[in-house]
Parts: structure tokens; sequence; C-alpha cells
């Protein structure tokens, strides 16, 4: 049985045996459907629907934007959807965009078209049109479409709707004009880590041009150091391992984001291992991904999410001294403080220490 189809008899769409799923547009489906539906039936199906009305009759499949199982077919619907051009099944992004200084699209259009670039390359796709959608329209953004040929033998709908997203995640921080940790985490693992290019070093950006040695105690002692000053920091943090910076007035800025050659076939694993042997206490939310990158390379990224001032400080079990040889008996705290790493020095400690006596000696009120 054909995973979707288009019914002549019936003018309606059949998808995954379920009748009705005809929208204004042509076809509606549920994300959660996106990974059982095939790509090849998919453009059969919204070719079908075109020939019955005309050649020139519009002829999409939306996703839904409810939760499964509460599909409108008269929306709302996710800003990627499905197309044709001719008999070719296209990708369509619906994003916005911020007008130029002078109010015109041309130029926001532009810049945002070779920030994605990249990423189509990567994704073997072809930029058909990037164009205004006068449909969309504010003081401060409009609305922009572009649409993708992406190569769809062998793949469900749910791999062409990712690649999407991505294009989408791009457009939405270049709209932003900002990356933040969450975005560039996700800018990352969606293989974007070009975007970090001219940004610099920060209290929640770290970047290492070469992978930590873990078959040595100053690898472990290093990476768990690295992870330890975000955790200990207001806003947690990344570790991009893979980026190369360079020395600027004030700091340092990311100029490339190449990767590196992993070192492991288990990277994530051992990575996650030397840290839950040399980090006390486990960071809550850490995340380790391998992200491939050409070549045979990689960016490994860790993400560390904000901690809970109950749980600090994180420390280490080993120290590197300032001469660096390694200490493994010591016990070791950091932060980072800008794009530098500050020690939490012992009054500091003390002080922690002496109101946690405090507290469970009733002295004082956990409210105070």
């Amino acid at each position: 049985m054909r995973s979707i189809r288009y019914s002549a008899r019936e003018e309606d769409f059949i998808v995954l045996g379920e009748c009705g799923r005809k929208s204004g547009r042509g076809a509606a489906l549920e994300v959660g459907e996106l990974g059982l539906v095939r790509s090849s039936e998919t453009r059969r199906a919204l070719i079908d629907y075109r020939d019955q009305y005309g050649s020139d009759w519009t002829s999409h499949a939306v996703v839904s934007a409810l939760p499964d199982g509460y599909l409108d077919r008269d929306g709302p619907f996710e800003p990627v959807s499905f197309g044709l051009l001719d008999d070719a099944l296209t990708l369509e992004i619906n994003c916005v965009l911020p007008w130029s200084d002078d109010g015109q699209s041309e130029e926001p259009i532009a810049s945002a078209q070779r920030l994605v670039a990249p990423l189509i390359g990567r994704m073997k796709s072809t930029l058909v049109d990037f164009v205004a959608d006068d449909s969309v329209w504010h003081p401060d953004f409009f609305g922009a479409t572009v649409r993708l040929l992406t190569p769809i033998r062998g793949t469900m709908l749910l791999e062409l709707f990712q690649r999407g997203r991505d294009v989408l995640r791009l457009c939405e921080a270049f709209a932003q004009d900002r990356i933040g940790r969450d975005s560039a985490a996700d800018l990352i693992r969606g293989g974007c880590g070009d975007l970090l290019v001219g940004h610099a070093e920060s209290n929640w950006l770290d970047a290492k041009s070469q992978e930590y040695d873990l078959t040595a105690t100053k690898g472990k002692i290093a990476l768990a150091q690295a992870v330890a000053r975000f955790a200990n920091a207001e806003e947690g943090g990344l570790v991009v391992v893979g980026a190369h910076t360079k020395r600027v007035p004030g700091g340092e800025v990311i100029r490339s984001v190449p990767g590196v050659a992993p070192r492991y076939h288990d990277t994530v694993t051992r990575y996650l291992r030397v840290l839950d042997t040399h980090l006390y206490p486990p960071v809550l939310g850490l995340r380790v991904d391998e992200v491939p990158r050409p070549g045979g390379l990689a960016v490994i990224l860790i993400e560390i999410p904000p901690q809970g001032e109950e749980l600090k400080p994180f420390l280490v079990h080993g120290a590197i001294t300032t001469d660096g040889e390694t200490e493994g008996s010591f016990i070791s705290i950091v932060q980072r403080r800008g794009e530098a790493s500050v020690p939490i020095t012992a009054p500091m400690i003390h002080a922690s220490l002496a109101a946690g006596r405090a507290l469970l000696r009733g002295a004082v009120s956990p409210l105070q």
C-alpha cells in the first residue's frame, strides 16, 4: 500500500490509509507521520492532484503545527512544506527577515542566501529561489520563502522536513542578529558551525582547536575543568572542539570551524566517562555530540546548561599546576568569567562552607 496517494474518485488525499486529508493547499500531514511517508510517493500524489485540475494548479503538502491527533486541515501549519516544480518535489521554507536600513528587502535576502548556501550545498540541494513574501509584513520584518530542490530517492518526508528546519534555524539566527548559547548549539548540531566565525569567546563560549588527549591524566583534568568552568558560571556554556581562534584587541574570536580528526571511535562515551570520574557533582543536562564535518573531520560539542546554585561549586578531581604538571590527588575549582577562567578562591570556598554549616545548624533561614 502506498503511504500517500491522491484519489480522483474521492477527490481527496489518502495518508497511511486514512482519507480526508485534503487542505486548501493540497495534502495535510502530521509531524508524527513524516517518518512513514515516502518522499517519492508524495511527489506522485501531488502530481496526480495537480493534473486533475490543470497544470497551473498549486499543489502542496503542508505539515500541521498542532500536536499529533489534532490535525486541522485549515491550519495552522509548520513553516516547512513540500511543493512541485514541474514534476520535481520541492522543499519550501517560510521565514521572516529584518528590513534593511533603507527599508528594502533585497540586501537582507542576499545576505541570508549567502548564509544558507553552505548548508544547502552540504545537503546536495539546489536553491530554486529566495524571494520576499508579500503576504507577511511588519514594520520590523518581512516574510520570505526559500524553495529548494533536494534529493528524495529512498527518503521519507521526515528527512526532508528536518533539512528544511535546519535552513529555517539559520534564517532565524540571521533575523535575530545574534547567536546565543541555545541557538549556537542547535546550529552546530545542524552542521552549521561556520556561523560561529567572527564570534568572540565569551562567558558562554570556549573554542578549542585540538581534541583532548584522554589517554593522559592532564587531558582528562583539562576536559573536566573546561566543563566545570561553565557549570560554576551563571549561564552554563558551550565547549566547541574543532574551532580555531585568532587574537584581536580584547580577546579571541573564532576564525574557522574545520573540526578535528577524532582520536576515538567512541568519542561521546569516552568524554562522558572522563567527566563522570573527574567532575563532582554530575552536571545536570550535560550533552556531548560528535558532529560530522567535511573531510572525515568532526566538531565535538559539549553543552553545559545553567546549573542550580545548590549544586555549586563543581569540583574537579585533579589539578594542573602553574608549571603544567598534574596533581591527581588535588581538588580544583574553576569558573568562567568573560573569555577567561577564574579560580574560586579560598575565602569564597570558606564562605560557602560556613554558610552551609550555619544553615544546617538553623542559624539562618534558607529564605534570607
